[in-house]
């Protein structure tokens, strides 16, 4: 048993990190990198029971014995039940689908709550109901700090008219954790529900969305280190009041109703090896077995965390020397109150020319308001040339972000 992470382990079972000339990778928030362990889930899917998972014979019987495994895995994961999950194309549609199936439950009059922090996934689609009779209110950051005050939140629901809160677990641009189970309490007391995005999350910290009580809650699971596909978490009570948003024959079909069109199966089958990688990390480093999913990715999620405590604190050592850069969040190393993904706005220096910069130099970054434009523009930046954006994960190293520091460094000198 240890306290800290074999990173070397880590970055073995990724083959884009395991190659000798890797480049150091600092845009894990906008898609992680794959383990082997889930390029080998979704090889053996299609090589193997690449059909329709619902038919009698041999390989649809593996089919969807494989998809069913992951998904009781993925649901123990996060301490919920299989039924009430859905495995959907992207957050964005997740999200989208939700909103039309919840509309029905709403009454002209009614309103609703988002906030300017949130990716336009969680917003975009919640704001368009105010064209159907929806008031929608706006739960709006300090445009310093770029932080939701929970204070803020509670005269918006004073007038008992709100009926769903739409907030982001940690926002893509900002970084900062949001205090979920304290931001439900306090939706929920007014007679509102909760609609959380745990896209930016879930590669840092491992919620128990039953412990949390949300009564949604979203992310997508190429930002933890799978393939492209998303769940969409909702309480079983509430997924079998929403209007049915598939075929008129899924109609009380629970989960399927906000699932139109199905799941990718080959990517629903891979979905499993996130939790074989998470076993072998989990295997790698403790000698105690267990046989609760959730029980051993906590133990891994502490050394995930432990690791990336110590890259904020060095990449936020160096911000320290330098005055001329702003940083978006709170200028903590510490994973229970900030996800370790950086927005710098730099003055004199637009983030698209110095990601290209860095790039040519082997260093991996992002540049623009990545879809949180709101919260871009609510910090007083264009959100037209946007932030240069600084992500990292457990698998990131203290020499990357050397590497990274020098490099910046030199460009704005």
């Amino acid at each position: 048993m240890t306290d800290i992470l074999d990173v070397d382990f880590c970055r073995s079972q990724f083959p884009l990190l395991a190659q000798a000339e890797a480049d150091a990778y600092f845009e894990s928030a906008g898609g992680s990198y794959v383990p082997q362990q889930v390029i080998d889930a979704m090889s053996h899917f299609m090589s193997d029971s690449q059909t329709q998972p619902e038919w009698p014979f041999a390989a649809a019987k593996r089919g969807k014995a494989r998809i069913e495994k992951a998904q009781k895995g993925i649901a123990a994961l996060f301490n919920i039940s299989p039924d009430e999950l859905v495995i959907g194309p992207s957050t964005t549609l997740n999200a989208y689908v939700l909103s039309h199936a919840l509309r029905p439950g709403m009454a002209d009059g009614d309103a609703i709550v988002v906030t300017n922090q949130d990716h336009e996934a969680n917003g975009g689609c919640w704001r368009r109901l105010a064209d159907t009779g929806i008031e929608v209110r706006e739960w709006r950051i300090d445009p310093t700090t770029g932080d939701l005050d929970p204070a803020d939140l509670t005269p918006l629901l004073a007038d008992g008219k709100v009926r769903l809160v739409a907030f982001p677990h940690v926002s893509n641009i900002v970084g900062s954790v949001n205090d979920v189970a304290a931001i439900t309490r306090i939706a929920h007391q007014a007679g509102a529900m909760v609609v959380v995005d745990g896209v930016a999350a879930v590669a840092h910290t491992l919620p128990d969305l039953a412990a949390l009580d949300v009564d949604f809650y979203m992310f997508s699971f190429y930002k933890l280190y799978g393939p492209h596909l998303a769940m969409l978490y909702g309480k079983k009570a509430r997924i079998d009041a929403v209007a049915n948003q598939n075929h008129f024959f899924h109609d009380g079909n629970g989960a399927a109703m906000l699932n139109p069109g199905g799941t990718n199966y080959e990517s629903a089958g891979a979905i499993g090896g996130i939790l074989d990688y998470l076993d072998a990390v989990h295997n790698h480093h403790f000698d105690t077995p267990s046989n609760d999913p959730r029980s051993r990715a906590g133990r891994v999620y502490t050394l995930f965390q432990h690791q990336e405590a110590t890259v904020m604190a060095r990449f936020l050592a160096w911000l320290e020397t330098r005055q001329d850069i702003r940083l978006i969040g709170r200028r903590e190393s510490d994973p229970a109150r900030r996800a370790a993904t950086f927005s710098l706005d730099i003055p004199g220096h637009t983030p698209e020319a110095l990601a290209t910069a860095l790039a040519e130099r082997g260093l991996c970054v992002g540049a623009g308001h990545f879809y949180g434009r709101r919260c871009v523009e609510a910090l007083g930046i264009d959100p037209e040339i946007g932030v240069l954006r600084i992500s990292m994960v457990h698998y990131s190293t203290v020499s990357e972000v050397d590497r990274l520091t020098n490099a910046l460094d030199e460009l704005l000198s």
